[in-house]
This record gives structure tokens, sequence and C-alpha cells, in this order.
């Protein structure tokens, strides 16, 4: 074989073989992230309402039903993230209806990763009807807005795929300040809520 021919030959093996060793050698791509996945509540039970401001006399408790619905995504195997609307009307003797709407963001957190216990806040606001009647039966109707905050724990199970069943106890807070009737102002008026109840989980 003549010279050039063999300098041709080198120069060829030469240009291809860190091609080779560079296919070879590529780092395997990443697998992707996990997907965020849809996660929503829908469930009720019972709760016990509680009005107070300043001049209030005594302690007047209530009881009623409760409707609870959170819609979100999962961020991660324990944190989930998204709105919670909680829903508690009441009939008093008196014939007059208080109507009262949680509209919230809300986090829920699970401590352990293999555990079905869990944490959740919420923070938004209450949107309240006639509620000065759960402090005084003499009270006009009035619509009213508060801040809002809601903590709670308990635990879920699963039931099978995406589907599972969860026990939780909460208490809902809103503080509507000073509300002005016809008669008089109602200073610093309060409405606390504790509820107990259960849910369906789809994630």
């Amino acid at each position: 074989m003549s010279p050039l021919r063999v300098a041709v030959l080198a120069l060829a093996l030469s240009l291809g073989l860190p091609g080779v060793s560079a296919a070879q050698n590529a780092a395997p791509p990443s697998p992707p992230a996990d997907d965020s996945r849809l996660w929503i509540v829908a469930g009720g039970g019972s709760t016990t309402l509680l009005g107070d401001c300043t001049d209030c006399e005594g302690n007047r408790y209530l009881h009623s039903a409760h409707f609870l619905g959170n819609a979100g995504i999962s961020i991660n195997e324990r944190t989930d993230f998204g709105g919670e609307v909680l829903w508690v009307p009441q009939t008093l003797s008196t014939g007059d209806e208080i109507k009262v709407t949680f509209v919230m963001s809300a986090v829920q957190f699970r401590p352990w990763r293999t555990q079905g216990f869990f944490l959740k806040a919420g923070l938004g606001m209450a949107f309240l009807r006639n509620w000065l009647s759960a402090l005084e039966d003499s009270s006009p109707p009035i619509r009213s807005k508060a801040f809002a905050l809601g903590l709670g724990a308990g635990w879920e199970f699963p039931v099978g795929g995406r589907v599972g069943v969860q026990l939780v106890g909460a208490q809902h807070a809103a503080a509507l300040g000073d509300l002005q009737t016809s008669e008089r102002t109602v200073e610093n008026v309060m409405a606390n809520f504790w509820s107990v109840g259960a849910a369906i989980v789809i994630r």
C-alpha cells in the first residue's frame, strides 16, 4: 500500500473514532418529572356554630350540616394545593335562615408519605347571610363578607386506584368586624365553626 493511501486511511480512522466514542459515552436521557395530578375532595358532615361580639350576652351554640369541596393539584407525594369551598346552611327556630360560604385557597400536607395522616390550612373569604340572627333573635337580615381562616387534620384511607376516603375535623373562623343595624352598631362580630365529617378523595 502506498504511503499516500496509508495517510488517508489513518486520517479517516482518526476522524471517525471520536464520534463513535462520544456516542457510546453519551448520558442517557433523564426521566421526565412526575406530572401533577388532579386532587378532588367532596363530602360533608356536622358543624357547630358560635357567634360572638363585644357586648353579646353569653354563648349561643347552633348545630348544622355542612358540605365541603376541594379541587386542585397534588404537587408531590405529600402536598396538595388548590381551593376549598365550605357551605353551612342553618334554619333557626324563628324561621330565619343563616347561610355561610367559605371560599379559600387551601394546602394539605402529609408529614409521613406512607401514612394517611394529614394537616390542612386555608385562607380566604367568608360570605355570610343573616349572621346576626345567630347572636340576637331580633337582628335584621344582613349580607356581609369577612376575612376567613381554616385549620384541620384528618386521615385518608385508600380504597382502590385513585379513589380514597378521608375523615377530617376542622375549625373555620371569620372576622366580620363591626356591623351596623338600624338600631345600633354591633362591634367585633366573629363567626366560629367546628366541624367533623367524611369525604371521597380522587387523586
